[in-house]
Parts: C-alpha cells; sequence; structure tokens
C-alpha cells in the first residue's frame, strides 16, 4: 500500500499514512486536535487548513464553505482533503482544538454522610475448638453485619487474608456486601469520586467519605470531541464505523482515569483508596460509558436501553480504583433527558415545595426543568451547539481568546478569556453581540441585519463595522489587528439566524412547559441557569433577546456545575440515591415535536427581543 508523509506547520510533527486518508486522520495520527463540530462530516468549515504543495481538487463541501480566494491560495477542509502526494500542512491557530476553561463548581450544598461504601476495624476472636464459625461469619459477626453478602472472589481469599493479618483487620462494606479485607488497621483511607460525564467535558471530585471533605476536583475536555461535538454526530459514529462504540466508550473511560490520577495525586492518596464512584450524563453519554449502542436514542420513539439506575463493579466499566470498588450511575429520564438532569434537580432540589421554578442547563444540549406544586416536568431542546460555537462562523467553545463579552457605546469594546488576542467568540459573547446589534438597530427585531448601504444610519463608529453586500451583510466585532490570524473576526447574518434558531428552540421549551403545569411567566419565582454558560452569560443580556422569560433579574440565578453537585450528593448519601430513583420516576418528560402548536410558537420565539411566555400569537394565551 503506498504511503505519504504529510508535515504539519508549525509543529513539525510528521505523519505516514495511507494514501487516501484524509489530512484530519493525518494530524489525529500526528497527535494534533482539530476543531470539528460537525464530526468531521465537512458541514462547519472549522477544521480548515492549508495545503504548502499540490492541493486535491476541492469537494463541493470545500467550494462552498471556503470559497474562491481561500481556494486558490491552498486552504482546504482537513476532512474532506486527501492528499495524493507528500505535502506539508499548515494548521491556523482557529483550526486548532484547545483546552477549554471547565467550569467544576456548582451551587452550594452541605453533604449529608451517609455513604454506600463504609470500612471498620475489627479485631476477630481467633478460631478455637470451642468456636467453630467459619471465617466469613467470624468476620462479620465482629463487624456487627452478621447477614451480609460475601461474593465468591473474596471468599476464596478470605482464610489467607485473616491469619495472615492475625485476626485483625479492616472490612469494607458496600450496602449490605462485604467486598474487601485488609490487613490491620486502615479504617480512615475511604474516598470516592463524583463524575459529571458532559459531551464535551468532564469533571471529577474527590471526596472524603469519612468526613465529607472535597479533597480535589480536576477536568478534562471529552475525548470524544475527536468524533463529533455533539450527541448526533457521535450516535452517527458509534453506528457507521466499525468498532465506532469502542472506540468512544475507551474514549470516554480514558479520560475518566486521566482525573482520577489528577486527583489522586493532587490529594496524596492512592487509587486503591477509592471505593465508590457516581456518575452522571446525558442518556447519550450514558450508553457511550457503558458500552451500550445508541442507535436507538436518534430515531423514534428515542428510546433508551435503560433508564433505570445501575450499580455496578467499577472494574467492569474499566475504571482504575480500588478492583473492589463499585460504582452507580444515576438514572436517566429519557431518551435526551438524563441523569444529569436528575443530578440538578437533586442539587437545586426542586423535588421540594411548591413554589414555582424553572431550571435550564445549557451545554451542547439544553435541557428545561419546570417544577411547581409537586410536579416536575423536563424537555430537551436543541440550543446548544450554536452556544458552543459550532454553527456561528467565528465561534468557538470558551477557551483561551474566545470573545465571552461585548459592549458598544461609540465603538464595540470585548474581553476575552484569559485576555488573550480574540480567535473567536463564544455562547456569552455571542448573545451580549447580538443584543447590542439590536439595541442599535444593526439588527432587527426578525434578525435581519442592516445592509452596509444604509451604515449612514448608525454612529460613524458602528456603521464602518457593517461590511458585506445586501444579500450577506456583516458586522465586525475585531478588526485584523486585534485577532491572531490578521482576519477580521465577524458577525454574519447567517450566525444572527444560527442563533436565533437555537435560542428560539430553548426558549419555546421553557414556554411550553410553563404552559403544560398551567402557569404564566410573571409567576416563577425563581430562574436557574445551570452550566457553564449559564454562569458566564449576563442575565440582561439573555432577556433583551428573549433568549429566557422576561423576568426581573433578581428572579434569575446562575448555580454554576449544578449536575457535578448532584452527583456529589448522591456520592455521600444513600438516600440521595433513592431520592434520585424517585426524582426520574417523577419526572413526566415532554417531547416538544409532539405539541401541535410547536413550530407556530417556535416561529414567535425567534424574535430578537424580551419576551413573555404565553403571550405569543400562537398561544393564543
Amino acid at each position: 500500500m503506498t504511503e505519504l508523509e504529510i508535515e504539519f506547520l508549525p509543529d513539525k510533527r510528521r505523519a505516514r499514512v495511507p494514501a487516501g486518508v484524509s489530512v484530519a486522520d493525518a494530524a489525529a495520527a500526528a497527535g494534533i486536535g482539530l476543531e470539528t463540530p460537525c464530526g468531521g462530516e465537512g458541514l462547519c468549515g472549522k477544521c480548515r487548513v492549508k495545503l504548502l504543495g499540490p492541493a486535491p481538487t476541492p469537494t463541493p463541501e470545500e467550494i462552498e464553505l471556503l470559497g474562491d480566494d481561500l481556494l486558490r491560495a491552498g486552504f482546504r477542509l482537513a476532512c474532506r482533503a486527501r492528499p495524493e502526494s507528500d505535502v506539508s500542512v499548515y494548521v491556523p491557530p482557529q483550526s486548532r482544538r484547545v483546552e477549554q476553561s471547565i467550569l467544576v463548581e456548582g451551587i452550594a450544598r452541605e453533604l449529608v454522610l451517609d455513604p454506600a461504601v463504609t470500612k471498620s476495624y475489627v479485631e476477630v476472636p481467633v478460631p478455637s475448638l470451642d468456636d467453630q464459625r467459619g471465617d466469613l461469619e467470624r468476620v462479620l459477626d465482629a463487624a456487627g453485619r452478621p447477614r451480609a453478602a460475601c461474593a465468591l472472589p473474596l471468599l476464596r481469599e478470605l482464610a489467607s487474608i485473616m491469619r495472615g493479618a492475625g485476626w485483625h483487620v479492616t472490612t469494607v462494606f458496600a450496602d449490605d456486601e462485604l467486598i474487601a479485607v485488609e490487613p490491620g488497621d486502615r479504617g480512615g483511607s475511604v474516598y470516592g469520586m463524583a463524575f459529571d460525564i458532559g459531551t464535551t467535558t468532564v469533571v471529577g471530585y474527590l471526596i472524603d467519605l469519612a468526613t465529607g471533605r472535597q479533597a480535589a476536583v480536576a477536568s478534562d475536555t471529552n475525548a470524544q470531541v475527536a468524533h463529533g461535538e455533539d450527541v448526533v454526530t457521535r450516535i452517527q459514529f458509534a453506528s457507521e464505523h466499525p468498532a465506532g462504540l469502542e472506540l468512544l466508550r475507551r474514549d470516554v473511560v480514558g479520560v475518566v482515569n486521566g482525573i482520577i490520577a489528577q486527583c489522586c495525586r493532587a490529594a496524596g492518596i492512592e487509587k486503591n483508596q477509592i471505593y465508590d464512584l457516581t456518575l452522571v450524563g446525558n442518556t447519550c453519554m450514558h450508553h457511550l460509558l457503558l458500552g451500550l449502542p445508541p442507535d436507538n436514542l436518534a430515531v423514534l420513539p428515542y428510546v433508551a436501553t435503560v433508564t433505570s439506575a445501575q450499580r455496578l463493579l467499577a472494574a467492569d466499566l474499566g475504571l482504575d480504583v480500588n478492583p473492589a470498588g463499585r460504582c452507580y450511575v444515576l438514572p436517566n429520564i429519557a431518551g435526551f433527558v438524563g441523569a444529569d438532569t436528575v443530578a440538578v434537580i437533586l442539587a437545586a432540589e426542586l423535588d421540594r415545595g411548591d413554589a414555582l421554578r424553572v431550571a435550564i442547563d445549557i451545554g451542547t444540549n439544553g435541557e428545561v426543568v419546570v417544577a411547581a406544586g409537586g410536579r416536575i416536568i423536563a424537555c430537551s431542546t436543541a440550543a446548544g451547539p450554536a452556544f458552543e460555537g459550532a454553527t456561528i462562523s467565528r465561534g468557538m467553545r470558551a477557551t483561551s481568546g474566545a470573545i465571552d463579552g461585548v459592549s458598544i457605546a461609540e465603538d464595540v469594546s470585548f474581553t476575552t478569556i484569559n485576555g488573550a488576542s480574540a480567535s473567536g467568540i463564544c455562547g456569552s459573547g455571542l448573545i451580549d453581540a447580538v443584543a447590542e446589534l439590536r439595541r442599535l438597530g444593526v439588527v432587527d427585531e426578525t434578525g435581519r441585519m442592516l445592509p452596509p448601504a444604509r451604515a449612514h444610519e448608525l454612529p460613524p463608529g458602528i456603521a464602518r463595522r457593517l461590511r458585506g453586500d445586501e444579500e450577506r451583510p456583516q458586522f465586525v466585532i475585531a478588526w485584523p489587528h486585534e485577532t491572531p490570524d490578521g482576519e477580521p473576526l465577524t458577525i454574519t447574518a447567517r450566525d444572527v439566524r444560527q442563533f436565533q434558531l437555537a435560542k428560539g428552540a430553548l426558549y419555546t421549551g421553557v414556554d411550553l412547559l410553563l404552559e403544560e403545569i398551567g402557569a404564566e411567566a410573571s409567576e416563577v419565582e425563581e430562574l436557574l441557569l445551570a452550566g457553564a454558560f449559564g454562569s458566564y452569560v449576563k442575565r440582561e443580556s439573555a432577556v433583551a433577546v428573549g433568549l429566557i422569560p422576561a423576568l426581573p433579574l433578581e428572579r434569575i440565578r446562575s448555580i454554576g456545575n449544578a449536575a457535578g453537585a448532584g452527583a456529589k450528593l448522591a456520592l455521600a448519601a444513600r438516600s440521595m440515591r433513592e431520592r434520585a430513583e424517585q426524582v426520574a420516576h417523577r419526572v413526566e418528560y415532554v417531547e416538544l415535536s409532539r405539541k401541535p402548536d410547536f413550530h407556530l410558537r417556535f416561529a414567535d420565539a425567534m424574535t430578537l427581543s424580551a419576551l413573555i411566555p404565553g403571550e405569543s400569537k400562537a398561544s393564543g394565551r
């Protein structure tokens, strides 16, 4: 088979690959991460690279997304370009996948300690002719747990352990099962880890189960992003590629084990001291972690393989903790509302009290929960990709260099993460930008952008930023000298429309759930914004563009990584696990697409102005 050598610049890394392999696959082989929000399907245009030599004939996708000037300069999409000879490839900064700032902490909740895994030191009576009890009965009686079970592998080692330790041992119980017996007194070294496995990021918390103290926290990007930024592209990858499901499972297990190792180093403990784990994630992430085929989540009626809570051996999942360690996976609610939403409900205590409360968790997907009078209803919306930059021309996740705040007076000013040059714009910056453009009249209520021919209607500092033509107007947020690639960073008319689609879907979910529960927006006592996006977005901007209901700002509160907080609660107390299972059964799932007026409400919700649910034309209220 013919092989080619592809050199990547400025890294000076090389990869030898079979002829016909895409530049994206060669980059992966060279250890270079590329932005591939569409999963390498040639839809987003984010993986553009420049070939410094013979460039292959452009594909239809490249012609549409890159344009004549870039194509003539040798630019191609890494996922589409398949070099025919050895070549050097320049990878610009905006095409590289970079580590993002990951939100790890959320709503503060005191941990109530009643862990499923406990350790205790016991001095077991030595056998004698007068005491003929078996070794297992002897140690269980000494521990005060005479009816506990014991698995066969431990039972086979028990006699040797007991006699080698001189009958002074530490017992480890998981619920009503003896899972380990350790020589000597090791009663104080029992830890657990709680994980929030997101589509984009994974966060792990190391908890001392003897005291409830958080000993360490670590996070990382979900390695599955190399195969697609959202759940749909990952389901496609798992279904269509040989060993795709196993590759995705290994990716996330590898990230989880890496976080375990980081936390152990930070806390100065051994991984063998971790005996219990709790995990939450959306239903797709849940299935990929467990190695369950996710195919049916993408087709009607969107049914999961399992929604109930799972109690598993950590070793069976390949998790690198104590060999006897246990793993509790919180229950899912439906095909697109998973255990992470259950954890948010626990952390925010939406299952308690009668007050009308709304929680919105905007990640790669968007989940909405409305609770009132003992009822809890939830839905999922396709809102996240635009807010994480996947469908925005210069969009990016919240990483160094992302514009995260925009304000406009006589001219534009913006802030970037870490103060770096403006590489792109993330969700919070996009909302600010659209809100400001709407306020100034650059964008009207329908989302239409003012054509450059009418720029004279704007203040001079704003007018000079309006570019393009009648059909494709765009607004410059950052000038070439403010960006690392020397290209202007713009918001296009298409970007505004993509934003409208995302925010319209999210708002429609809130509107329909409020109607379902028989309430008006004015009655909402608290609106909670969960996740990283909810922590950084300006409340006034979100209200101004109709992303969330037009409530007094004091009723709108960010609660950070509430899913992670809920996972910690379930790790610390068995009662929280029982409560999680009760919550999952209580939640009423609403499939928005089945609502007869969904599309009319969705169209109304795309309006770029402050909206009050129940007052749209479609609702008739």
